[in-house]
C-alpha cells in the first residue's frame, strides 16, 4: 500500500491546507514540463512517474472521505510493521550496474539550498538596511516641517520664490508657443505656469532653509543608499566567485581522481560543484559511464537549477 503522507511530504495529521501547500510545490518541482529537451528517458520516465504519484496522492488525501477510508486501511495494514509514520524514507540510489551510486541527492539538495538561501540573507539584510535609511530620511525631514506625502529621497523640493521663479518662465514660454503657433502646447506651459502660481501663492510651501536642510538629507540618504547597494554587490559576488573557484577547482582534477570512494567522500556542497564541473569539463566524453550519466540526467529535480539554470536529478530503485 502507498504511503501518500511520505509521497506529499507531510504528516499523518497535516491540515488539508499543509497537505495542498507541499501539493503544489512538489507539483511544480516535478511537473514533465519543465524538463529541457535532451532529458535522457530514464529520468523523463522517473519523473513522470513521480509527478503521477503526487496527483495520487493528492486525489486522495485532499477528499475528506477517500482520506478517512486511506487512513483506516493504512493503520490496519501496518499493525505489527510500526515504523515512523509521516516522514519520508530516504530512497536508495544505485548506478546501472547496480553498484552503490557515489552521489547523495539529499546533501546535494541540502548544500544546494543553503547556498541559495546564503544568498537571500544577502538581499535581504541590505534591502533591510535601505529601508532603515529611507525612514530616517522621512522622519528627519518631518522634523523640519516638510509634509509626510513629500517626505522621501526622491521628492524634488522648491522654495516659493522658485515657484514663483518657475511660473514665470512658464508662463512666458507658453505665450511664445501661442505667438508661434503650437496652442496645444502653449496651454500645457501656461497650466503648468497656473501650478506653480497655485504653489507658490495659495499653498505654503518650504522657506528656503527648510528646502536646503532637506536636500542636504536626501543626498546624505542617496549616498548611503548607494553604499549599501554596492556593498550587497561585493557580498554577492564574493559568493558567486567562491562557487566559480569550487567548480574550476574540480574541473582542472585529472580524470582518474574521480572514484566513486573520492565522491562519496566529498560534502554536499562539494558533490554539486563536481556534478556542475563535470558538465563543463571539456573531456567529459572520456570520464566513466556513470559520471556522465550523473550530469546527463541533472534535470528532473532541479539540484543544480537552485544556482546555475542547470538541472540536478537522480532515478532511484
Amino acid at each position: 500500500m502507498k504511503d501518500f503522507y511520505s509521497e506529499l511530504e507531510v504528516k499523518p495529521d497535516a491540515t488539508s491546507e499543509e497537505i495542498k501547500e507541499s501539493y503544489r510545490r512538489l507539483a511544480k518541482e516535478y511537473h514533465p514540463d519543465r524538463l529541457p529537451p535532451g532529458t535522457p528517458e530514464k529520468a523523463r520516465r522517473y519523473i513522470e512517474e513521480k509527478f503521477k504519484s503526487l496527483q495520487e496522492a493528492y486525489s486522495v488525501l485532499s477528499d475528506p472521505v477517500k482520506r478517512k477510508a486511506y487512513d483506516s486501511q493504512r493503520l490496519s495494514q501496518t499493525k505489527g510493521n510500526e515504523r515512523d509514520l509521516g516522514l519520508k524514507a530516504k530512497p536508495s540510489y544505485s548506478t546501472q550496474d547496480g553498484s552503490t551510486w557515489p552521489f547523495d541527492p539529499d546533501k546535494i539538495q541540502k548544500a544546494a539550498e543553503e547556498i541559495e538561501l546564503r544568498r537571500r540573507r544577502i538581499e535581504t539584510n541590505y534591502n533591510q538596511k535601505i529601508e532603515q535609511v529611507k525612514s530616517e530620511v522621512k522622519r528627519n525631514l518631518i522634523l523640519i516641517g516638510i509634509k509626510e506625502e513629500d517626505a522621501r529621497v526622491d521628492y524634488t523640493f522648491l522654495t516659493r520664490d522658485e515657484n514663483i521663479q518657475s511660473c514665470f518662465v512658464f508662463l512666458f514660454l507658453g505665450l511664445l508657443a501661442f505667438l508661434g503657433g503650437w496652442g496645444w502646447i502653449g496651454a500645457i506651459l501656461v497650466l503648468i505656469a497656473l501650478v506653480s502660481a497655485w504653489s507658490a501663492f495659495f499653498e505654503s510651501g518650504y522657506s528656503k532653509e527648510q528646502v536646503e536642510k532637506a536636500k542636504s538629507l536626501q543626498e546624505r540618504a542617496k549616498s548611503e543608499i548607494e553604499l549599501r547597494e554596492k556593498e550587497k554587490s561585493s557580498e554577492l559576488s564574493q559568493l558567486t566567485l567562491y562557487c566559480r573557484s569550487r567548480i574550476d577547482y574540480f574541473k582542472s582534477l585529472p580524470l582518474e581522481s574521480l572514484s566513486p570512494e573520492f565522491i562519496s567522500g566529498l560534502s554536499g556542497e562539494d558533490q554539486l560543484f563536481l556534478l556542475t564541473a563535470i558538465k563543463e569539463r571539456a573531456d567529459a566524453e572520456k570520464l566513466k559511464e556513470d559520471l556522465k550519466l550523473a550530469a546527463g540526467i541533472a534535470v528532473g529535480i532541479g539540484i543544480l537549477a537552485v544556482l546555475f539554470g542547470l538541472g540536478g536529478g537522480f532515478y532511484p530503485h
